[in-house]
């Protein structure tokens, strides 16, 4: 996420050199230049209900494409103030068994991107009116609905045919969301509604189980906060917006809204509300950080 940490000079000037590309031409198979890795991805995506129907809205909302060569394979960067998602290149893996797993890291990291890309194209992304520690809880949620609906499309994928997306999930730090999602849909799978929604309510909570995770969601939302005052200072305008409200029951149950299958979040929106909340990072480094940025809030 940025403010300005983007390629400013293109966006303002027209800079050339930076290839993007829609996300809606790329799905027409058009001819782009430097994307035709990205097809058979994209392909796979269209495999599962829920991915292909995120895929087509983000590219209604004229999403551009970036690939940048300088990101691993399982990692993706939106930058919501352009619309622009730099997605990994991948080429030049000759081992079979190395480029599907690659692949299926790649997979996973833009389906959470695209989940990103979603809720900001709806206005459900990052709100820096908030006091910071509901800034943070929100960001939280923010990610831990991310690793969910990863997890979702992954699973769907796997029962399609195509496990490597969701091997890569196992094998990797959010392994317990994916199980804890398996494990309430083994029985009843995806056509329940309600044991949809339950089981994906029991991942979320999950998320919050790792330290790690909410360490470097914090880190990353911080970050942005401070770069965003910054922004404000450097330019003269105002940062007296930032930081001042207080985080409402709906605000966190719009995250739950997932494309074709309801909202998972909603009817269980007051209670989950404070699911997770930390007055301030348990991370030393990162309470230091907070601690200075509320400083600069309120100075």
């Amino acid at each position: 996420m940025g403010v300005y940490d983007y390629r400013e000079q293109f966006l303002m000037t027209g800079q050339e050199g930076i290839d993007l590309v829609l996300l809606k031409d790329v799905l027409k198979k058009a001819a782009v230049d430097g994307y035709a890795y990205l097809q058979p991805v994209l392909d796979m995506l269209s495999e599962s209900r829920t991915a292909e129907i995120t895929l087509h809205q983000c590219a209604k909302g004229r999403l551009l494409l970036y690939p940048d060569a300088a990101l691993p394979s399982d990692r993706v960067l939106y930058h919501f103030d352009a619309n622009v998602l730099d997605v990994p290149v991948l080429q030049g893996v000759r081992n079979l068994e190395q480029h599907n797993l690659r692949q299926g890291q790649m997979l996973a990291a833009l389906v959470s991107g695209l989940r990103e890309v979603w809720h900001c194209q709806r206005g459900r992304g990052f709100h820096p009116e908030l006091c910071l520690p509901d800034f943070l809880h929100i960001c939280r949620a923010l990610a831990a609905d991310r690793a969910v609906f990863t997890a979702l499309v992954c699973r769907e994928l796997r029962r399609k045919g195509n496990p490597y997306p969701w091997r890569h999930l196992l094998a990797g730090e959010d392994a317990d969301i994916a199980q804890k999602l398996e494990g309430t849909l083994a029985d009843g799978g995806t056509r329940n509604p309600v044991l949809l929604h339950k089981a994906l309510r029991k991942a979320w909570r999950q998320w919050f189980a790792d330290e790690n995770r909410e360490a470097a969601a914090d880190h990353a939302a911080l970050d942005y906060m401070d770069r965003l005052l910054m922004e404000c200072r450097s330019r003269g305008r105002t940062s007296e917006w930032i930081g001042r409200a207080d985080l409402e029951p709906q605000m966190l149950a719009r995250l739950g809204d997932m494309p074709g299958v309801g909202n998972y979040l909603d009817r269980h929106a007051k209670n989950l509300l404070r699911f997770g909340y930390r007055a301030q990072p348990s991370d030393a480094f990162n309470r230091v950080h907070f601690q200075h940025i509320q400083r600069e809030i309120f100075s």
